[in-house]
């Protein structure tokens, strides 16, 4: 999956960015808005000729603003639904990992996306990370702990089409983390994505445990 862009997952290039730009807003935008807006750049000229592409295929409508067009996405397209999808597959993918994390022997105390996944700037090729907080009264040995890890980065990496790194602490480490200053428990309080479980905000905090 493309983290930065999810439609380009399905739909390369200059078209699939596009649509991702449009199907995540409901303001009209002009075609230098959109250009704006990508996060891999792309030509005016280009973005211009996939607007226009778009607008032939009645997935997109142009409406006149004095001397500029306004593009929107047509949700009334059969297509829409279709884009849609697209546009959320990394929050269908945090669902189905939530589900399978909720069906777990041995919950876990939280479960968070964090790196260039979580900060959506990622490609095809970045890795997909997961925190996983383990309760202190779980042995890091436990088989059916082991297990659960085992099988969730299996799943997610399936679905994902990344691999998945899990990375493990135990509510005490995470506590030390937050304690030492260490670089890694801001960076999660900055970037990390509550999937389930207490969020890193109130976790990394010196107020935490």
């Amino acid at each position: 999956m493309r983290f930065s862009d999810p439609v380009s997952t399905v739909i390369p290039g200059l078209h699939g960015r596009v649509l991702g730009v449009l199907a995540r807003t409901d303001r009209a935008l002009t075609g230098r808005a959109v250009a704006g807006l990508l996060h891999t750049p792309g030509s005016a000229s280009g973005v211009q000729k996939v607007l226009d592409d778009l607008v032939k295929s009645g997935v997109v409508t142009a409406e006149p603003a004095g001397r500029a067009r306004l593009y929107t996405l047509n949700r009334e397209h059969v297509a829409y639904s279709a884009i849609d999808q697209l546009a959320r597959l990394r929050e269908i993918l945090l669902d189905r990992i939530r589900a399978e994390v909720k069906t777990w022997q041995l919950p876990a105390q939280a479960v968070w996306l964090f790196g260039s996944s979580a900060r959506s700037d990622g490609g095809v090729d970045s890795d997909l990370d997961l925190l996983i907080v383990r309760p202190d009264h779980v042995n890091d040995s436990d088989p059916r702990w082991l297990e659960q890890l085992d099988t969730l980065a299996a799943h997610a990496s399936t679905w994902a089409g990344n691999s998945c790194e899990v990375v493990e602490y135990s509510a005490h480490e995470i506590r030390d983390l937050v304690e030492r200053g260490e670089r890694l428990a801001t960076e999660l309080r900055r970037d990390a994505i509550p999937i389930t479980g207490t969020t890193p905000h109130r976790t990394l905090t010196r107020k935490a445990g």
